[in-house]
């Protein structure tokens, strides 16, 4: 019960912020916070709140049990929370609750939502290409046999499917944009500029889909990300760039491999022609009809 709350909320959430982001009546927290959509707002961000504190005090409490607190400090990789926990600030004290709190609440939203957005866009990508999804799985079955596992190394072993992924990624990257607050003015080629402290909205969709930057932007053509292709730096941006960028990418990238290998491994995939997808590129990159995929399992 409590986790579908949590996931409804985050659904209002993300529904909530596109939809202020498109009214400028919106943009004060003052005026924001007194209509009704402020108010569910609101609401919504106090649950999602109460989900992360419950994470943290259990979290807590296992620690304060005797004997797992030595054990867990003596482990030689901490779980993420943990660190957190026994952080100290430059007085020597605990971090805040409320620090703590932001970077977990970071953590479950940006990392299951995300994700999952990415998964279900790769496999539709793989099923309406079947030759690509085909030479994918042949890779995956010589790397892995009929195995039902996977090691780290493994998943650095598979070129063509982590193409596949990219190439996908670049069609329906989970994140389509991003708002950031200029710390230096910048100056564009054409001679307009934008002052420091203003806060704007990067559309990396559009960037994916651009003939100037990506020739025939909507054919899946795993082969732009073939080994020495020449790609700018900042042509592809799925996880953002720069010292902003998303922090769980390596490991993003490594749950959507796994997530490919073990599906085609079991599974043939085709499209559903009668519930094509419709791409809505709110906040999380969702489907306005969802994404129905029609699965075969193999011998």
């Amino acid at each position: 019960r409590n986790s579908w709350s949590y996931l409804q909320a985050i659904g209002d959430i993300k529904n909530l912020f596109y939809s202020r982001m498109r009214s400028v009546f919106y943009q004060k927290d003052i005026i924001y916070g007194l209509t009704p959509e402020g108010r569910w707002n609101h609401w919504a961000c106090q649950l999602a709140h109460q989900h992360t504190d419950r994470v943290i005090e259990l979290r807590k409490a296992c620690l304060q049990e005797e004997g797992e607190m030595e054990e867990v400090r003596r482990k030689r990789h901490l779980d993420f929370l943990d660190i957190l926990l026994f952080a100290r600030v430059s007085n020597g004290s605990c971090l805040p609750g409320k620090d703590i709190r932001a970077e977990v609440d970071t953590f479950i939203f940006g990392g299951h939502d995300t994700t999952a957005s990415g998964i279900s866009w790769i496999l539709y990508s793989l099923a309406a290409h079947p030759e690509h999804q085909h030479r994918c799985r042949k890779e995956i079955q010589s790397l892995l046999g009929d195995g039902t596992s996977i090691t780290w190394d493994q998943l650095d072993q598979m070129p063509y499917t982590t193409m596949c992924i990219k190439e996908a990624l670049r069609l329906y990257l989970p994140v389509p944009f991003i708002r950031r607050e200029l710390n230096r003015p910048v100056t564009f080629p054409d001679g307009r500029s934008l002052p420091r402290g203003i806060k704007l909205s990067l559309f990396f969709y559009g960037l994916h889909h651009n003939p100037k930057v990506w020739p025939n932007p909507e054919v899946f053509d795993p082969s732009r990300f073939a080994p020495g292709s020449d790609l700018h730096s900042n042509a592809f941006l799925p996880f953002s760039g720069g010292p902003r960028n998303c922090i769980g990418k390596n490991f993003a990238m490594k749950e959507m491999k796994v997530a490919v290998a073990l599906t085609l491994l079991h599974f043939e995939l085709a499209v559903n022609p009668f519930r094509v997808p419709i791409p809505v590129p709110k906040v999380v990159l969702s489907s306005k009809n969802g994404v129905h995929l029609q699965l075969r399992k193999l011998l």
